[in-house]
């Protein structure tokens, strides 16, 4: 019996910066991002700042897929989590060099990992009319089309229509085993493993991160109470704030030009 083919889904966040930055380079690419709502290329400040913000949203969830050879391959992503409403909407997407059955096996094994781990109860997605491959792939996969929005974003400076699918827990628990009796001969060729581990406890720079962007909701309300109801007495301490962070900034400078 031939040897399964490991595929690992892994939190973005929990990545080395290596494999995070070659994320980005899958999400420039053109085929990729013609998919998209917005197509511009991702710079690379914008892409940190994005996996920044995933440390501490937690209606969101990335994973990265990684292939046999420990690659990343590409991206899926759980957005807009409802916990109250037990709902999200997913998307995701491969490199140009993987198409083919493995859409199929990850979206089977991350329909399984949404209703059965992740408990949730509905699940929709949305696909640009200009993809109707994607669109005829979740149906395979039981999904329903809701909707569909026309003329709803701008591509290429042409205004397309958007497509609404959904699917329900109950739908996919009754009618995942018809999936499986058509595609399973596909599905065995894989053994996919989700990896749900939240953070990265050992990573000190991440904690730091974590801390800083929370502390900042309570700088800025201090500054807000301050600035609102002492302004005179407030404004010379925040004049004498930024000329250290301007002191400090200039020190930080030398550290990389020397």
């Amino acid at each position: 019996m031939a040897s399964k083919e490991k595929i690992v889904l892994r939190e973005l966040i929990n990545c080395s910066l290596d494999d995070q930055l070659l994320v980005r380079e899958i999400r420039n690419q053109k085929t990729v991002r013609s998919s998209m709502y917005t197509d511009h290329e991702i710079n690379l400040n914008e892409h940190l700042n994005w996996i920044s913000r995933l440390k501490t949203d937690d209606r969101q969830i990335v994973f990265v897929v990684f292939s046999s050879n420990q690659k990343p391959i590409g991206v899926i992503s759980v957005n807009a989590i409802d916990r109250l409403h037990k709902k999200a909407d997913w998307a995701y997407y491969l490199d140009e060099n993987e198409r083919g059955g493995l859409g199929a096996v990850l979206e089977y094994n991350f329909l399984n990992f949404l209703f059965k781990e992740l408990d949730l109860d509905k699940l929709n997605c949305e696909v640009i009319e200009t993809n109707p491959a994607v669109v005829k792939l979740h149906k395979k996969f039981l999904f329903q089309e809701e909707g569909f929005r026309r003329s709803n974003i701008i591509k290429n400076d042409v205004r397309i229509g958007v497509h609404f699918l959904g699917i329900t827990k109950d739908e996919w628990l009754k009618g995942s085993s018809s999936v499986y009796e058509k595609y399973g001969s596909v599905f065995d060729k894989y053994d996919v493993v989700i990896e749900t581990k939240k953070g990265n406890v050992d990573d000190t720079l991440s904690l730091i991160e974590q801390t800083r962007s929370k502390n900042n909701v309570n700088w800025m309300a201090l500054l807000r109470i301050c600035v609102e109801k002492d302004p005179d007495v407030s404004k010379p301490i925040i004049q004498e704030i930024l000329r250290l962070d301007r002191e400090i900034s200039d020190l930080t400078a030398k550290l990389v030009t020397e």
